[in-house]
């Protein structure tokens, strides 16, 4: 978890969210991976093209305001965790 697919679509989201580029207005700091067995928290994620195997349905929006999450990808997986553990429930 989680294993995410994405849409184009904001209805069909689970999940709206939101990448910034500062890390303090991000709720979560998000390592991306190819491999599934590696998406084992919610900080790691990994995406399928397979709607059906996911655990979410996100949508990427444009508008920090309209997202239920705001991410901050890192390239470092051991940084990657809860920066606003209070909406730790939306994972």
């Amino acid at each position: 978890m989680p294993k995410l697919f994405r849409t184009d679509i904001a209805s069909e989201a689970n999940l709206k969210v939101f990448v910034t580029d500062i890390r303090s207005e991000a709720d979560l700091a998000v390592f991306e991976t190819t491999s599934p067995w590696d998406a084992t928290t919610s900080a790691v994620w990994c995406y399928t093209d397979i709607q059906s195997d996911a655990d979410r349905i996100v949508h990427f929006t444009d508008s920090q305001w309209d997202a239920d999450l705001v991410v901050y990808k890192t390239d470092i997986q051991s940084d990657a965790g809860w920066i606003n553990t209070a909406k730790s429930d939306r994972l």
